[in-house]
């Protein structure tokens, strides 16, 4: 898994049908408080421009649909209400 920055949605007015209900998203990877690169994934959740996600990519996210074929390989698993613990 991996935590990012949603920073904007990318409108497709046309699309596979395999994949269901949901947003393609543009995200900002985060490692060590730094930007480390952008990518898109793909979002069933609904999460809004600025929240902190978690996502997984590769096989973990194309097995998430059904057919197991999608060509998703990034995908939203979680959308972060908050971090607990301690910053060392």
């Amino acid at each position: 898994m991996k935590v990012g920055i949603v920073m904007g949605k990318i409108w497709a007015t046309r699309k596979l049908d395999e994949l269901p209900n949901g947003a393609l998203l543009e995200i900002d990877l985060i490692e060590n408080g730094e930007v480390s690169e952008r990518v898109l994934a793909y979002d069933p959740l609904g999460a809004g421009t600025g929240e902190q996600v978690l996502i997984t990519q590769g096989s973990v996210a194309k097995g998430w649909f059904e057919s197991g074929d999608a060509v998703i390989d990034a995908l939203v698993i979680g959308i972060v209400d908050e971090e607990v613990g301690s910053k060392e």
